[in-house]
Parts: structure tokens; sequence; C-alpha cells
């Protein structure tokens, strides 16, 4: 069984990403290799993915490996939105995407468009949530549908997937933060390690 997260960016994948590798499914986030080759072996080597492109391939993925869950993520659009032009600015230097090969390709491939434009970027939102819905429309048991910004957690998580609860809090990640205050933490990171006495 695997398990692949249908969430659009920016609806909590990090935070999920790290709650499945908490409960010990082997989850990869950001499986950009599956763009070009959804056979890659990470299929093997992992049982959990988290991210894009996976919202692009979930319709391919659930006919390769039949049985598997499926986790969908989504939040309250206006935060979304925020979010989702965060990432379009801020993010490209935060997570360095000039170094990420198909970064803007899969941007590209979910808003026809490497700009912001929140009409757009609201509509695809909308009919993504809207497809994956219709999509496991007459298999609910296979999908399960959190708003992990609202507060959901691990409960709902363990029930879903069979797995024991754990103890520690639910591990939220990825918060937005301004850009200034990411490269200071970046810069004294660096500064720290140059510095570090022998």
């Amino acid at each position: 069984m695997k398990v692949f997260c249908t969430g659009w960016q920016r609806t909590g994948t990090t935070s999920l990403s790290n709650a499945l590798n908490h409960i010990g499914i082997q989850t990869r986030q950001y499986p950009w290799q599956l763009l070009d080759n959804p056979s890659h072996p990470l299929l093997d080597k992992f049982d959990g993915f988290a991210d894009n492109p996976i919202p692009i391939l979930y319709a391919q993925l659930d006919l390769r490996f039949p049985g598997s869950k499926f986790i969908h993520t989504e939040r309250d659009e206006a935060g979304w939105l925020k979010s989702a032009e965060w990432l379009m600015t801020v993010g490209p230097k935060k997570f360095h995407w000039d170094r990420l090969p198909k970064a803007y390709e899969m941007i590209e491939m979910l808003y026809g468009t490497r700009e912001f434009d929140a009409g757009n970027f609201l509509a695809r939102y909308r009919r993504h949530n809207a497809e994956v819905r219709a999509y496991f429309a007459d298999r609910p048991g296979d999908l399960l549908i959190l708003d992990i910004t609202a507060g959901a957690g691990f409960e709902p998580i363990c029930a879903f997937l069979g797995q024991p609860l754990p103890a520690e809090p639910f591990p939220h990640k990825n918060v937005q933060e301004p850009l200034w205050r990411g490269l200071v933490r970046q810069y004294a990171r660096k500064f720290r390690r140059k510095f570090r006495p022998l």
C-alpha cells in the first residue's frame, strides 16, 4: 500500500510529509523525478509521497498501485491565496527554484503561467479540489480530506491508515515567513559554520 497526498501546494503538504514519516511511513516530499518518469525507482524506495507532482499524477498512480490510500489537504481559500502569492514572490528565492529543474515546469502545468494571478490561481485551486472529490466519490474509504491549517493532526491520519497514535505533537512545518527573516536565518547559519571554533 502506498500513501499519496493529492493536496495542492501550500495546503500543509510539508507538515503531512513530516507526519507520515513520524508514524513510520517513509515519505518523499516533492518527488519531482516522477513528472518525467512515473515509473521512477523512488516509487519502490518510499511508501508515501506528497507535494508536486502528485496532484498532477494521482490518477495514474492510483491505477498503478491499487489499494493505496490518498490524503487530500485543503485550507480556507483566503489563507491559501495569500500563501500562494507568497510562494510565487518570496518562494523562488527562499527555496532556490533556480536549482530545481522542474519547479517552474510544474507551476506552469498547475496554473498555465509562471506569474501570480489571484483569479486564475483560485480557479485552479477550486477545480483541483472538486476533481479529487469527484474522482473518489464512489470510493470514500480511499480518501481522507484534511485541513491541517485548521488544526487537523495525527488522529484522523492514524485512524485512516490504521497506525498507532504517537505521543508527540503534530509537526507543523513550512509556515511562511518574510523573505528578510529567512535570509537572516540562512546567513546566520553560514556565519556560525564559518567561524565555528576548532
